[in-house]
């Protein structure tokens, strides 16, 4: 059973970063609304997509965000190397 299931957008995007998860989200709604759309991003969401979009505008997206988590991890294993060389 999904842990999420029944939550809507922004309850799922704050259990995840209050676990500690840090990907990039992409919000897509029929409903959004202005107040919706500055919390999302606010909270960190990569984009806030309302329908109807383009399907190039989502595939974008999703490359966009792809590029920044790969550069996210990039530095969060060269900080990890980086600190294995000092003592504490």
């Amino acid at each position: 059973m999904c842990a999420f299931l029944g939550m809507g957008g922004l309850e799922v995007q704050q259990k995840l970063i209050e676990a500690g998860i840090n990907i990039s989200i992409i919000f897509i709604t029929a409903h959004g609304d202005i107040p919706m759309t500055v919390k999302a991003m606010k909270s960190g969401a990569f984009e806030f997509l309302t329908k109807p979009f383009r399907h190039q505008e989502f595939l974008d997206a999703i490359q966009q965000a792809l590029q920044r988590d790969q550069q996210s991890r990039r530095q969060r294993k060269r900080g990890r190397i980086a600190g294995k060389g000092t003592k504490a």
